[in-house]
């Protein structure tokens, strides 16, 4: 996310809950002036089961049925229908350039057309399932992939908090990191957090190197002490009333057991820069 943004990219499916990113996305491509992408992925998993003959299709209220590679492709048709309208009311609304594609295949599709000038925003949630409960969305499993920026969006862009980065250097990758969180802290009209360990926090120059980082962008900042190791403190974070969390792409597996781990225990938003 470092220079400006070419295209907000938005992975959909039809299990993801897609208003919450689509929403996200078409503010930052707003604010970007930046073209809005759709891309919804076919579960070609989904579709080979659906060709086995002995799987069967479960219903709330009512009894289960064969799932026929048909049935499955009508369905995944009528939801990529849904997710097209969602993306142009929403972009129309906005005035926004916008264009929608569908591909067949696994998650990491996506990223078959983008690039690291391309901001990725897809939906940390999914659709609750019988409105009870939620399975893991899939797109964890893809951050890994994604050549640029990667915004995993949990809540409505109205929530409140502010966002918190994990800085553990002044190389290259935290100056990208940073002017990363400062162009969302700056979209979102919010504060900015810069959460260091005791030897970057304290080392000489670090608070006028993260000024000079931040001098393009109209955020309040301020510098916390993190702990010593690369971990982040549940209680800390709540504390600094973080609603969207930025990691380095290596440091989401340093801090956790992977990404997906890593939003389990935080209930915010986490944008992974590479």
């Amino acid at each position: 996310m470092s220079g400006r943004i070419e295209r907000v990219v938005v992975p959909l499916d039809a299990a993801a809950e897609n208003r919450t990113a689509i929403d996200t996305a078409a503010r930052l491509a707003a604010r970007a002036k930046a073209l809005l992408h759709g891309v919804f992925v076919e579960d070609e998993e989904l579709l080979s089961a659906a060709g086995l003959g002995f799987t069967r299709q479960s219903t709330l209220g009512a009894a289960a049925e064969p799932l026929t590679p048909e049935r499955t492709a009508l369905q995944l048709q009528a939801a990529a229908e849904r997710a097209r309208r969602d993306l142009a009311a929403i972009a129309e609304q906005r005035r926004l350039t916008w264009s929608f594609e569908v591909v067949r295949g696994p998650a990491e599709r996506v990223f078959d057309s983008t690039t690291e000038h391309d901001l990725v925003v897809a939906g940390g949630l999914t659709r609750p399932v019988a409105g009870h409960f939620r399975v893991a969305s899939r797109w964890f499993a893809s951050v890994e992939a994604a050549p640029g920026p990667f915004l995993l969006a949990r809540h409505a862009w109205e929530a409140e908090g502010g966002v918190v980065t994990l800085l553990l250097g002044r190389d290259p990758r935290s100056a990208r990191l940073l002017e990363a969180a400062a162009q969302i802290a700056e979209a979102r009209g919010g504060n900015l957090t810069v959460l260091s360990p005791p030897p970057v926090a304290g080392a000489a120059g670090f608070e006028a190197w993260v000024a000079e980082q931040l001098s393009a962008y109209m955020v309040q900042w301020r510098i916390e002490i993190a702990p010593a190791e690369p971990a982040l403190d549940d209680r800390q974070i709540a504390a600094l009333g973080c609603r969207l969390l930025a990691v380095a792409a290596t440091e989401a597996d340093r801090i956790a057991a992977g990404l997906r781990d890593l939003a389990r225990r935080f209930a915010y938003d986490i944008l992974v820069v590479r």
